[in-house]
Formats: structure tokens, sequence, C-alpha cells
């Protein structure tokens, strides 16, 4: 990284400092005029909201998948809104085009597919995966999901008008092929979906049999793997994906696992896009492809490219690493020191039930863990999603409960 990155991280690293550690007071609710605010009750506010998203760089944050950001990211956040071009335009962006490519490029290497491009968030990759499954489908309408995956599942089959059948899952949250396989003799889906790091526990669902299972009812595979993917870096960690080249898309959340601001997100596949049909954009140089993001910049992809370039993936493994260890390590210290019930993922979420009357919900509302069920089973969760959470500061703050 040559001077000049290093000064604007410098200075921005130190704004961050300042930011942060003055003395921050609540937030106003300010009315919107004609005028200006006051500038003491904004920047009051601005105070006080900048207080509130600290809470992820806390030792003690476990509650959800919302990690503390780099500030190498946070950079390239600022540089795209200061760029502010749209990729539509391709031509009058050039090293933004390159850049978006090159990212692609190696995403496509690392999850083993030919193509792809960003979007928004994974509930807008999932919709747009069954919205292609559904383009080539043979007028089969059902999908087929685990019960223990995202929601957002469900909101893509309803605004599709698909049958959302959901199948039954094992103990630890993984969905069971047994059951998936007599679904399918029932009834052929039109698409399945693997949930590669499941909201609640994290957990990994079969892959390699989810993939034999639809090669042999012919059905779109999808494997929605906005938390778990992450780890697809890892070499000691590959192997929990199976054969992701034979699943037709993919999406992750480079947002979740790989500490990136929002938003920041990826659906890749492995047949080619169509041309838009019977639209009107002799605005444009280039006709659009059939996909659902629209006017884009470099908001989804130059913070996660200033990572990889100003940090490189070694850093980034490093970090993965880090915090799965915390995940281990914290899931390790509750098994000695408790007789509760311990859930653990490959993917850095820890779950517990108390088998006993104890009330966490102090802890819930201060942000270090949050609340979920498995199976009917209410249990606490706890989310390393950032390296800066410590199992150690978890199980101070329970040791009162032990």
């Amino acid at each position: 990284m040559n001077d000049d990155i290093t000064q604007l991280l410098s200075e921005l690293q130190l704004s961050l400092n300042q930011l942060t550690t003055a003395q921050q007071s609540q937030a106003e609710k300010l009315p919107i005029l004609n005028q200006a605010a006051n500038s003491n009750h904004l920047l009051s506010t601005l105070s006080a909201l900048i207080s509130e998203g600290n809470i992820h760089r806390s030792e003690t944050w476990a509650a959800h998948m919302s990690p503390a950001i780099s500030t190498t990211s946070l950079l390239g956040h600022l540089i795209a809104g200061l760029h502010n071009g749209n990729l539509l335009s391709p031509q009058i962006y050039p090293i933004l085009a390159s850049i978006e490519q090159q990212i692609l490029d190696w995403l496509c290497n690392v999850f083993q597919h030919q193509h792809g491009h960003f979007v928004a968030g994974s509930s807008y990759a999932n919709l747009e995966a069954l919205w292609q499954a559904k383009q080539q489908s043979n007028n089969a309408n059902v999908v087929y999901a685990s019960q223990a995956a995202h929601y957002s599942i469900a909101k893509a089959c309803q605004i599709l008008d698909l049958k959302l059948k959901p199948i039954a899952t094992d103990n630890n949250d993984r969905l069971l092929p047994t059951a998936l396989q007599q679904a399918c003799e029932d009834q052929a889906p039109l698409a399945i979906v693997a949930t590669a790091g499941t909201p609640t526990a994290g957990a990994i669902d079969p892959i390699a049999n989810c993939v034999e299972i639809s090669q042999q009812f012919n059905a779109w595979l999808h494997i929605d793997a906005a938390w778990g993917g992450a780890l697809i870096i890892l070499p000691e960690h590959k192997s929990l994906f199976g054969e992701l080249s034979q699943a037709n898309s993919i999406c992750f959340d480079p947002h979740k696992g790989w500490q990136q601001p929002k938003p920041a997100s990826i659906l890749l596949y492995q047949q080619p896009l169509k041309a838009m049909l019977d639209s009107n954009v002799d605005y444009l140089e280039f006709t659009p492809s059939n996909s659902l993001p629209g006017s884009r910049g470099g908001e989804l992809f130059l913070p996660l490219w200033l990572t990889l370039m100003g940090e490189g993936i070694d850093a980034l493994r490093e970090k993965i690493r880090l915090r799965l260890g915390q995940a281990e390590s914290f899931s390790s210290q509750l098994k000695q020191r408790t007789d509760w019930e311990i859930y653990s993922s490959p993917t850095g979420i820890v779950c517990f039930h108390i088998n006993r009357s104890v009330d966490l919900t102090l802890l819930v509302e201060q942000g270090i863990f949050s609340q979920a069920s498995i199976l009917g089973t209410n249990v606490y969760r706890a989310v390393f999603a950032s390296p800066n959470t410590k199992a150690t500061a978890l199980i101070a703050a329970l040791e009162p409960y032990f």
C-alpha cells in the first residue's frame, strides 16, 4: 500500500478514535424543518448514533451477525460514496468497472462458479436465485428448504408464487437428507435450498447429499451461504461445503463473515444471465442483464476490494480463525463450568439451553447474547461475527448466573 493510502487510513482511524472515545450524549429527536437543525443538537444526535454503533467493537458483543468493520473497508465505503458511479454505464467508469470484474473473478474462483454479480443483501440474492430457477422450470412450483432456513426463502417464495415446503432437521439444525429424499419422491421440486450457516445455530446442511438429490430430480440447487460462506477461504474448512460447483447458484454476505460494511453481498451462478427482453433502454450503451440489481456503484464491492488489496487474504483468514477460535473457547468453557445443553457449529455460533430457571434478559438487552429456538427449545445465542469478541468477556458476563 502506498504512502498516500496509509496516510488516509491513519487520519481516518484517528477521527474514528476521537469520535468513539468522546463523551456521548443521548440522542435528541430533531424535527425536520425548512431550515437546518441546530448544530449542537445535531452533533449530539450524531454522537449518540456513533455510540450506538460502537457496541459492535465491544469484547462482549455476540448478539447478532453485525461485526465491527475495519478502517480499511470503511475507507473503501467512503471512496465509493465520493465516486458515486453507475456501472450500468461501465464505459464511463473504466477503473471502477475493472475493479468490479477483478473481485467477481476472484469470488467465482473461490466459490467454484462461473458468473456472478453483487446485490444489496442475501435476501435479494435468494429471491433472484429462485427467480432464475423459475425462469428455467418445467412448471414445477415447489421449493424445499430446511425448517431452519433463513426467513428470506419463505419471503422469496411468496413473491414468486412458489410453494415452500420445509424439510425436517436434526438436533443440530441440519437438514435431514432422508426427509428431503422422501419429499422429492412424493413431489419433484422446482428447487432445493441448502443452507451453509443456519441463522440460528450456524449449522451447515449436508451439501453433498443435497447435490445428489437435486441431480436425481433435475431440480435447481441453491446454496444460501450468507453466513457460513466466510469459511471457504480457509483450507482446513473447505470440506464442509462439498462440491460447490455442482450447485446452480450460491450467495454469500461479506458484511457478515468478512467484517465488511453493508451492503455487500454476492450471488454466483453457473449459467450466464440472458439480456433483458422488451425493455426500453435506448439511453444505455449496454443492455442490462436479467437480474434484480439495476443502478449500482462501488458501494457493493470497493470496501472488500480495498480490504484484500490493503491487508491481503492471509490477514482476512487470520481474523476468521481468531473469531472461530474464540467461539470454540467459549463453548469449551461452558461445557467445563455448567451442565447446560450446548449447540456448537463450525461457523462461529454457539447456542446454549439452561436446564434451570435462569433469566438472561439483561444480557440480551445489553447486546451480549440473543434469543432463538432450535426444534422448539428456547436457547441463548452467541454469534462470533467480530474478531473483537472475546470468550473470556462473555464468560465473565455469565459468571453471576453459574
